[in-house]
């Protein structure tokens, strides 16, 4: 019996095969996917691959379901003819107790992961129902830390979470984006302004962690010389609102999580 099964490889879902291959060993995966491309990828890895959702079921003790919130009618179905012992959802928006209407008492926990877990610097916030017991939600916990980092919150959470670390990767992306797009605008080579752009945000972040007491406006500050030119930068975001745009952002994620888990 595999300890662990995966269905659905689409981004989050091969992030996470990708990843726990550090901390199981591939010969105790299974993954399903319509797409017979991605169970080569994960054949690659080691990983075994499953016929059918069906197969899936009997194959792992655990099944991390990773598929959009637009196919879960369809595949509540499938993983009720399989029978799992215990699930993992990932589907955004989703309350568990849509999986006990269908699936009766088991255990169901249901993760809020990012795709840096591909890279071993995920950030998942993960809760469980009553039926899933705290070794089975520790394994979890322990399975996305190996990964990054991971904590417990309360379901009542899990939607306003996915704004904090759910979404937020494409945030910083987009911020890269825009910032890059007017670096080129004004003459600096794609590739040069890139690298820079990457290597600060990754040197950001390190600072950040490695100082988790002290306060983020603190950091901005030691940036913003007084008369200097970063200031006049941060100037320009504060008085165009740019916390406020952030919060909108933020609440139409949120509303879009609740909406899903709803349909």
């Amino acid at each position: 019996m595999r300890k662990l099964g995966i269905l659905g490889l689409g981004h989050m879902g091969m992030a996470i095969a990708k990843g726990a291959v550090t901390y199981v060993d591939p010969s105790e995966i299974a993954v399903y996917d319509r797409h017979a491309e991605k169970l080569e990828t994960a054949a690659s890895l080691g990983i075994k691959t499953a016929s059918s959702p069906q197969q899936l079921c009997e194959e792992a003790e655990l099944i991390v379901i990773a598929v959009r919130p637009q196919n879960f009618e369809e595949t509540i179905q499938q993983l009720r003819e399989g029978k799992p012992r215990a699930v993992l959802s990932v589907i955004a928006g989703m309350p568990m107790s849509r999986f006990t209407d269908v699936l009766g008492n088991i255990p169901v926990i249901r993760a809020m992961p990012n795709t840096p877990l591909q890279e071993k610097e995920g950030a998942t916030a993960l809760c469980h129902d009553e039926y899933c017991s705290e070794e089975l939600f520790q394994w979890a916990i322990d399975l996305f830390a190996s990964m990054g980092c991971a904590y417990a919150i309360t379901e009542e959470q899990m939607c306003t979470i996915i704004a904090v670390n759910g979404s937020s990767p494409a945030y910083f992306y987009y911020l890269i984006e825009c910032m890059l797009k007017d670096a080129v605008n004004r003459g600096i080579d794609e590739t040069v302004a890139r690298e820079l752009l990457v290597q600060t945000m990754i040197g950001s972040g390190t600072l950040l962690k490695k100082q988790p007491e002290k306060p983020v406006h603190q950091f901005v500050d030691e940036v913003c010389s007084k008369g200097g030119t970063t200031i006049e930068a941060i100037t320009v975001m504060k008085e165009n609102d740019l916390e406020a745009i952030i919060q909108k952002a933020d609440e139409a994620c949120i509303r879009r999580a609740e909406e899903l888990g709803k349909n």
